[in-house]
């Protein structure tokens, strides 16, 4: 792998860790024929933070890609007409992709940071798209090319998820819409008629169920509501429902040759051809800006270890060589949010499930579904996890060498974590309910104490699709992991709403970040504050979902990663200084080895010197 380094800034960009894509989580990936009837394959490909589309010969594997001109993912699926056109929205644009011409055009726009989550194609040919977070609706007649936003059918003091959308025999619309408080809204293009049908002390937190029956009515049910089925804008309760509608297959060519499998991240996909009994392995290619990296750690044999989100691949850097090696477990789109060592293992925590999987690196790697592979091996998993510490922010390898801590957020609405205790060596799972602990604080991280309790710092930041609660400022909290409880709290001074990061230093001090970038020092003996010092100047503390940003260095100094520099804070007079300063946003970390420190940038994993002095250190 090429590096490019700046010895007067003091870095080396060690490139990217994973040039990978994958599919998006909803039906993106579609077989047809180009305009002289070849077989082609339609893919919208997440690369980061970067959507395109790519187009690949059935026969050939030869490949197109487009690249839209807005940055970002777009939508989480597409819509695929008989018109061979595919509908997707990409930068607050309903955008139109032609396949037979591999043209692409803007059709109109709706509020920024908006994406659709769910379409629906009447009769006559109208688009209409379900847009998050707003619950709006925008149409597309492609005849007319009459392009109308509709604007939001239900309104909310939350991130409203409307998927899916239904269409009746009357031309009503019909959207479920989650996660806090599941509804159900009907829209009526004509005479633009809206309506809810859940009550509003009937609603419960998630997804109402909606779908089109094989009788040809559409059927809505939720939790506290029931079932019914929906009619000319009306909700009439049944008792039964008509079996669901399947789906065309999207992996299905015209001349009845389909597509078996595909293998995004490798570049494989397999198909069957018609009066074939036999599958065939096509190779394909296409250009990836890189996976955003999650977490990385210094694991043995000198190697810098870590993993990318969207999809998840572990990857291995080589100090020594340059080169850097990647892979997946089966196509898995989530992300391990950090990595831990206890041993000559790792642990790595899993978003949006709450998983633990457990890695050694010098054995080979088993790149099977997570739930399957032997190395890793998923060694924890609840239903209970994903509501408690499903996006887990916060991993600790304890220094007693046996156990294993888990705890974060909730993956959607839930305020509060819970907590994982895992014994290595047992393989037994303690798992505390949010009620076990403190309910409406979020765990953002976690240190080990001199006494071996554990020091969690908090967050009031609510989960994905939820809101605010009571609670606005972050805590920090003595846990006695033998018994399981809460010794003491305290309540951050001055207040934030979030710890960071922490470390305990040589003195028994813990040293922290607090959002956004506020450098306090705790002295957990005596349960006071002793400093706080604001270090905006270096940006905001840097950090991903796990946002590990701190780490004690080889010199007793604490180095800690903002947004626009790598940053040494010496322990007594909390002098610091930029020791680095990368052309890109710093994004997560940490990791020392051979008196170097690793942090990414993005996708880019990207090194600098520990032997640059306090030379213009400020106070």
């Amino acid at each position: 792998m090429q590096a490019s380094a700046s010895e007067h800034e003091n870095y080396i960009d060690h490139g990217i860790m994973a040039p990978v894509g994958m599919t998006t989580w909803y039906p993106s990936v579609i077989a047809t024929v180009n305009a002289d009837g070849k077989r082609v394959i339609f893919i919208k490909l997440w690369t980061g933070w970067k959507a395109s589309y790519l187009f690949i010969d059935a026969e050939t594997g030869k490949t197109e890609q487009i690249f839209p001109k807005s940055d970002g993912w777009g939508a989480y699926g597409v819509q695929f007409t008989p018109e061979n056109v595919v509908y997707d929205t990409m930068g607050s644009q309903l955008v139109a992709i032609n396949v037979s011409t591999r043209s692409m055009r803007n059709i109109g726009g709706f509020d920024a940071d908006s994406m659709a989550l769910s379409y629906a194609r009447a009769k006559d040919g109208t688009i209409y798209a379900g847009i998050y977070p707003s619950a709006t609706i925008v149409s597309y007649h492609p005849k007319t090319k009459c392009y109308i936003n509709h604007g939001p059918l239900n309104d909310e003091s939350w991130p409203q998820y409307l998927r899916p959308l239904q269409i009746d025999s009357s031309g009503w619309i019909y959207g479920s819409i989650g996660m806090k408080e599941g509804q159900v809204i009907g829209f009526h293009p004509e005479t633009g008629a809206r309506l809810t049908f859940i009550p509003e002390g009937r609603r419960r937190r998630g997804q109402p169920e909606l779908y089109q029956g094989e009788d040809g009515h559409i059927y809505a049910s939720a939790d506290g509501w029931g079932l019914h089925r929906l009619s000319d804008g009306k909700a009439i309760p049944v008792d039964r429902a008509s079996k669901p509608v399947v789906d065309p297959d999207s992996m299905a060519f015209p001349d009845g040759s389909r597509i078996t499998k595909t293998n995004i991240p490798d570049r494989k996909l397999y198909i069957q051809d018609a009066g074939s009994q036999e599958v065939r392995e096509v190779h394909f290619d296409y250009t990836s800006t890189g996976v955003p990296i999650y977490t990385l750690i210094a694991g043995p044999a000198g190697r810098i270890i870590g993993a990318t989100g969207i999809p998840m691949r572990v990857w291995k850097f080589d100090p020594a060589t340059g080169k850097a090696w990647n892979s997946g477990l089966g196509g898995y789109g989530g992300h391990i949010n950090q990595f831990v060592r206890q041993g000559k293992k790792l642990y790595g925590a899993v978003y949006s499930k709450g998983e633990l999987l457990e890695y050694d690196p010098l054995e080979p790697f088993d790149d099977t579904r997570i739930d399957l592979s032997a190395n890793p091996r998923r060694v924890h998993y609840s239903e209970k996890a994903m509501d408690l510490y499903g996006r887990p922010n916060a991993v600790l390898a304890h220094p007693d060498g046996v156990h294993v801590l888990v705890g974060g957020k909730a993956a959607r609405v839930l305020p509060g974590s819970g907590l994982l205790i895992y014994d290595t060596k047992s393989e037994e799972c303690t798992q505390l309910d949010r009620s076990d602990l403190i309910p409406d604080q979020g765990i953002n991280a976690m240190v080990a104490l001199p006494d071996g309790d554990v020091l969690v710092g908090t967050s009031v930041h609510p989960p994905t699709a939820g809101t605010p609660g009571f609670a606005t400022n972050a805590l920090l909290y003595r846990f006695h992991l033998p018994d399981h409880t809460i010794k003491e709290r305290w309540s951050l001074k001055p207040g934030s709403p979030a710890v960071l990061d922490m470390v305990v230093a040589a003195d028994g001090l813990v040293y922290g970040l607090a959002e956004p970038s506020r450098l306090f020092v705790f002295d957990p003996s005596k349960g006071t504050f002793l400093h706080e010092k604001d270090l905006a100047v270096y940006g905001k503390a840097a950090g991903s979902q796990a946002p590990r940003c701190m780490i004690i260095g080889p010199d007793g100094a604490i180095y800690a990663l903002f947004q626009k520099a790598v940053v040494r804070i010496e322990l007594e007079t909390l002098k610091h200084c930029a020791i680095s300063q990368p052309p890109a946003e710093i994004t997560a970390g940490i990791a020392i080895q051979d008196h170097r420190l690793y942090f990414s940038c993005g996708a880019n994993l990207f090194s600098c010197s520990l032997k640059q002095g306090m030379d213009g250190a400020t106070e």
